[in-house]
């Protein structure tokens, strides 16, 4: 039978594993977040297969564009301005602790590789009609294929969650933007997820400080 160990950061909140409020859904019905449910009907909760993965995917939120830095610090410089924001590239100490690892066990059920050949081939046909008619997938050059599939493009990865579903699938498991070694699953609601636990994360966490060298954030304690 199918078994694997997953972890997730709950998001703002003490307890894992915790599926979002539908109240604080955006008008579309969805989070905003990358295989949301595009029909608003089931929720999703965002694992790893480690926990390398999970302190990866939520810390890079706190990433700034070389030039958003340049002008923060500059900003920074500014004689008798006092700073009411986070400096750029900072994990504020306060994020942590409003925030648990958690882990739990999925098995049994489907799980699509949407990566796979196999995938891009379906969504592609399913897809492609409406992506070209709406403008998203235009010009001689453009083509569906994995580059486009793991872009930022949440229009195209929840439509594909929504259509996996409807195939009875329990959720996709995909390959992390931060490298193709991290294993990332999107879990459709309802869960198929047993024995979970939640436990707080320190600030000397081995994982956290390997994921905030890697993404070159700092933790500021005073913040």
């Amino acid at each position: 039978m199918f078994r694997i160990v997953l972890y997730t950061v709950s998001d703002g909140s003490r307890i894992a594993w915790r599926a979002p409020d539908w109240a604080f859904a955006n008008q579309d019905k969805t989070f905003g977040n990358r295989f949301d449910d595009s029909d608003g009907y089931f929720r999703v909760l965002y694992a790893s297969s480690t926990r390398l993965g999970c302190f990866l995917e939520t810390l890079a939120r706190f990433r700034k564009a070389p030039a958003s830095f340049q002008l923060a610090q500059d900003l920074e410089e500014i004689i008798n301005t006092s700073s009411d924001f986070t400096p750029p590239n900072t994990v504020p100490a306060s994020w942590l602790k409003s925030r648990m690892m958690g882990r739990a066990i999925a098995s049994g059920g489907r799980y699509a590789l949407i990566y796979s050949s196999a995938w891009l081939s379906y969504l592609r046909k399913l897809l492609e009609p409406d992506l070209v008619s709406s403008g998203l997938l235009k010009g001689d050059n453009a083509e569906f294929d994995i580059h486009f599939l793991m872009s930022q493009n949440r229009w195209l990865t929840q439509r594909a969650a929504t259509a996996i579903s409807a195939l009875g699938y329990c959720g996709v498991c995909y390959e992390s933007r931060h490298g193709t070694e991290l294993v990332n699953w999107a879990l459709f609601e309802p869960f198929q997820v047993h024995s979970s636990e939640s436990s707080e994360i320190g600030i000397a966490d081995a994982d956290l400080l390997e994921a905030v060298g890697r993404l070159d954030l700092r933790i500021h304690p005073q913040f």
